[in-house]
């Protein structure tokens, strides 16, 4: 197997997730404090708790104290560019791997996602950028991933599927026939401004503990970042095979 084709994911491998969490928390806490000046950090930690905690397959999200958990979302999808952090040498691995492949975005996330990475000079890159919210297939559906692969004229066999997550996108990638490189990105994402230490501190805790239980058992390239990715390929090449489980590449 020859990997020509990638097609990469966007939040935990061009730019961090949290800081949109974060964000989104805060607005959350300060509008439902609006609604009741009587509630508690103490009652709003343990709520936010349970909206991260693991849930059944399948299964909708808990809301966070409705309608505010909306109505925070839609202040932040105001705010996304400005709240963008890349991770560091995501960009500049994504020119280069873009200079030798075709890659495109295949990614969850809201439609102000396009003028992020447009802002970032991600978009001028790639071929296509698929996003669930403007398709109407959500990851971990195999579906998301075939539209954008139909689209192109990709084989899946000659592809690559680049994210953060096992179940959201090694899994569903093999399912198809490609093969799928995992980043474990660095932590090293600031704070947005005025969010509560408290709230920071409780959403690591969450974090933490979600990166523990998100491993599935999908055989995949683990990453330590995204830079990395033309070790694998390179091995790809050389091997012409599917990698194997616990298969690692580091700096």
């Amino acid at each position: 197997m020859t990997a020509c084709t990638l097609a990469v994911d966007v939040g935990g491998v061009i730019y961090y997730d949290e800081p949109f969490d974060l964000a989104w928390l805060q607005g959350v806490w300060e509008l439902a404090r609006k609604d009741d000046p009587s509630l508690t950090m103490d009652a709003f930690l343990p709520a936010m708790r349970d909206f991260y905690g693991d849930r059944a397959p399948g299964t909708p999200p808990p809301s966070l104290f409705p309608p505010n958990g909306t109505k925070s979302w839609q202040r932040v999808r105001e705010r996304w560019t400005s709240l963008v952090q890349p991770i560091p040498g995501a960009v500049d691995a994504l020119s280069q791997l873009a200079g030798e492949y075709e890659v495109c975005i295949v990614a969850n996330q809201p439609p102000e996602c396009l003028a992020a990475l447009r802002a970032i000079g991600i978009e001028q890159q790639v071929r296509l950028v698929v996003l669930d919210s403007l398709v109407g297939y959500s990851k971990p559906d195999p579906c998301l991933f075939k539209w954008a692969l139909d689209h192109l004229g990709w084989r899946p066999e000659h592809t690559m599927v680049v994210g953060d997550r096992t179940d959201h996108d090694a899994a569903p990638a093999l399912a198809l026939g490609c093969s799928a490189a995992i980043v474990n990105p660095d932590r090293g994402w600031n704070v947005p401004a005025r969010v509560d230490p408290e709230i920071v501190a409780a959403y690591r805790e969450v974090k933490a503990r979600r990166g523990h239980t998100a491993e599935g058992k999908a055989r995949h390239w683990a990453l330590a970042a995204f830079r990395d990715l033309a070790d694998v390929l390179r091995a790809v090449d050389r091997e012409e095979r599917h990698p194997w489980p616990g298969q690692g590449v580091r700096p």
